[in-house]
């Protein structure tokens, strides 16, 4: 079949309509495949997804890693991380603050996984519209369009990445988890990465395309090696500023039954947190590892 693609005026963020992934002939699925590998981000409407279909549906793509916050995995089916403001006994069942900052998942490991395929179970709302868009930006659209002096200076430039920068810009201490039950779970699953600081790239080669991608996020680079703190503070706050132009931004406002696929090289995303209880958020995310060769 030609995939029922319904197109954004961005380079990212196009909708698939009409087709059920727990009934995916393999000619579809390489139509999915190449719309993904292409584009970065694509978003499956309409669907109905038990835990079991959305593994089984992932693992078309290759093998899947674990969540590392294990607190917040599905326990019936650990491959699931709930991203989910809901208390069950006064605990939360999931992540509640996931991703309000512009990032690629994971990427305080050596190898982040490749991508990441979030489905929508609830949806808080206001009443009038859905509440907790997601936005995403593409990496390699932005590399792509640098202008040519900014892509010298990043080109063949590392960057430190730090969780504890990263702990302090989005506000999980252990000074304001003291009298919070959530974020003292978050912080204490924070403590345990292997890799508190680690060296990544400022431009990527994407290890199944071969495009080039920025790698940046925001709030967790603290220095750019060989530069001085001011010039990289300055060269950062460039790239991010280009890379998240509001004319290329995507911004995705969720349907129950939504499946959004990104891509963690090619892409960033940023989650909006415009909504409380009893306003219910339920998200079952999957995650894509990275390739052999990555």
């Amino acid at each position: 079949m030609v995939l029922d693609i319904r197109f954004t005026d961005k380079p990212l963020g196009h909708a698939i309509h009409n087709v059920d992934l727990r009934k995916l002939d393999e000619s579809t699925f390489k139509e999915i495949d190449a719309a993904y590998k292409q584009y970065g981000v694509i978003v499956i409407r309409d669907q109905t997804l038990s835990p079991d279909d959305q593994l089984a549906f992932s693992r078309r793509f290759g093998s899947l890693d674990r969540f590392v916050f294990d607190r917040f995995n599905m326990k019936t089916h650990p491959e699931i991380f709930i991203v989910s403001n809901i208390l069950e006994n006064g605990a939360p069942i999931g992540m509640e603050d996931a991703g309000r900052y512009w990032h690629s998942d994971m990427w305080y490991v050596q190898k982040p996984p490749r991508g990441s395929f979030l489905y929508a179970v609830e949806v808080p709302h206001d009443g009038v519209r859905p509440l907790g868009d997601t936005c995403f930006t593409s990496t390699q659209f932005a590399y792509e369009t640098l202008p040519e002096e900014l892509k010298r200076e990043a080109e063949n430039r590392s960057a430190i990445f730090s969780s504890r920068k990263y702990g302090e810009y989005v506000g999980h201490t252990e000074e304001k988890a003291k009298d919070n039950v959530y974020l003292k779970d978050v912080v204490a699953a924070r403590q345990k990465i292997k890799d508190n600081v680690i060296e990544h790239p400022l431009v990527r080669v994407h290890p199944v395309t071969g495009k080039k991608c920025l790698h940046i996020v925001e709030g967790v680079i603290s220095e750019v090696i060989g530069l001085s703190q001011a010039d990289s503070d300055q060269l950062i706050s460039a790239l991010l500023a280009h890379t998240l132009r509001p004319e290329v931004v995507y911004r995705h406002q969720w349907r129950v039954g939504d499946i959004v696929m990104w891509d963690n090289y090619s892409a960033l995303h940023q989650a909006n947190g415009d909504f409380r209880l009893p306003q219910r958020r339920l998200m079952h995310r999957t995650t894509l590892s990275a390739p052999v060769s990555a």
